[in-house]
């Protein structure tokens, strides 16, 4: 058996206010969800104003009301027609549709605006000019207005020290490369024999690497380490290359160290092949579930800890208006604080969310952010847009 561990923090992001310099605080939420969440795998909110919230804990993908409070299940848990293990992203198709990653299945399924699965296809897919045998894993980074899929092809040489950001037209089974980002450092282990073989790949904590999304007009942001800007590239290919955004380094101490363990471990994606006879089967699992107990991941004296942190903390969201929101580095227990990136890669305005808070999703009707309590409990909270 060869099997491939790929942990990476994921972290979702946001922000808007007003001048650059001072950061307006979004201090209460206009609604908040009662119900309790393992965890907030993905949210999308849909064009009736409700939201498609999916915990890959739990097994579940609910779709909720915030103002009334009313939610019901979309599909249940399985790995049938209609069905899901470990729900994961989702992201806006056409006609109100929902593209969801089923990471327990290996698959994406398309739900249609009534709630209702009309198909599934398969995370490995096949891509020309691919070397024989290849099949690249396709974990969806955003969708377009005209349901195109953008990727990040996972599973590659983890000396590269450069990346794809992949195109997808379903339709007519294109796939485009829309640009090229800088990749983190790896460190890998391999063990076994040549017949059960298992390799792990593991970011290099707080790594230094570029990010990026893509907002629904098509035009993808890339946010570029180690100087922070953002750069935009045109769904017909042309560029904007913004400026170097000024912050203040941010120490990588205890703290720093702990959370960035916990972190790894909450949201790291898993990726497990098997080849048995030449019959390959894949898994995957977002962070400690699925993995094996004999994992070799060093704690938190086992690392080779960076001096500071990344200047912007990792990923990015395009809002609906076409701006991006992305969260800048601060200490451990800190509150969240926001650049809104506009076209031209310059800092529109700056927000911070109360402590505790981080940004899950933006939409036309607000601020969509998790709050996780004492107790690892995480409950959905909704904030105006300024």
């Amino acid at each position: 058996m060869r099997r491939y561990l790929l942990v990476a923090a994921a972290v979702l992001l946001g922000a808007a206010g007003p001048l650059p310099g001072q950061a307006r605080v979004l201090a209460k939420a206009a609604a908040r969800l009662n119900h309790q969440f393992s965890t907030i795998s993905g949210l999308r909110e849909l064009p009736d104003g409700r939201v498609l919230v999916a915990d890959g804990i739990d097994d579940v993908v609910l779709r909720v009301d915030l103002a009334s409070q009313k939610m019901d299940t979309i599909g249940r848990a399985g790995r049938g027609p209609g069905e899901y293990k470990s729900p994961d992203a989702l992201f806006p198709l056409p006609g109100g549709a929902t593209l969801l990653v089923d990471l327990g299945n290996a698959r994406m399924a398309v739900i249609d605006g009534g709630g209702r699965f009309k198909e599934t296809f398969p995370i490995a897919q096949g891509q020309p000019g691919g070397r024989p045998g290849a099949v690249p894993l396709i974990f969806p980074r955003g969708t377009d207005g005209r349901g195109l899929i953008y990727f990040q092809p996972v599973g590659g040489d983890p000396r590269a020290d450069s990346g794809a950001v992949v195109r997808w037209d379903r339709a007519s089974a294109r796939f485009d490369t829309v640009a090229h980002v800088k990749l983190p450092a790896m460190v890998v282990k391999s063990s076994g024999s040549a017949n059960n073989q298992r390799q792990s790949q593991r970011q290099k904590p707080y790594p230094v690497q570029d990010s990026w999304t893509v907002a629904q007009d098509g035009r993808v942001a890339l946010l570029r380490a180690p100087v922070y800007r953002v750069d935009w590239v045109g769904p017909a290919g042309t560029r904007v290359v913004g400026k170097p955004i000024p912050t203040s380094p941010v120490p990588v101490r205890d703290a720093e160290k702990k959370e960035y363990l916990a972190e790894a471990a909450a949201n790291g994606l898993s990726v497990s092949v098997q080849n048995v006879n030449g019959q390959v089967s894949m898994a995957f699992s977002r962070g400690r579930q699925g993995r094996d107990d004999d994992s070799d991941e060093p704690g938190l004296g086992g690392q080779e800890w960076p001096a500071t942190k990344p200047q912007a903390s990792g990923l990015s969201v395009a809002a609906p208006d076409g701006q991006l929101w992305v969260e800048r580095s601060v200490p451990a227990g800190g509150a969240r604080t926001y650049d809104l990136i506009g076209k031209s890669g310059e800092v529109a305005g700056r927000v911070t969310l109360p402590v505790g808070r981080r940004l899950v999703a933006v939409g036309s009707r607000g601020v969509y952010v998790r709050h996780i309590d004492s107790d690892g409990i995480n409950y959905l909270e909704r904030y105006d847009l300024p």
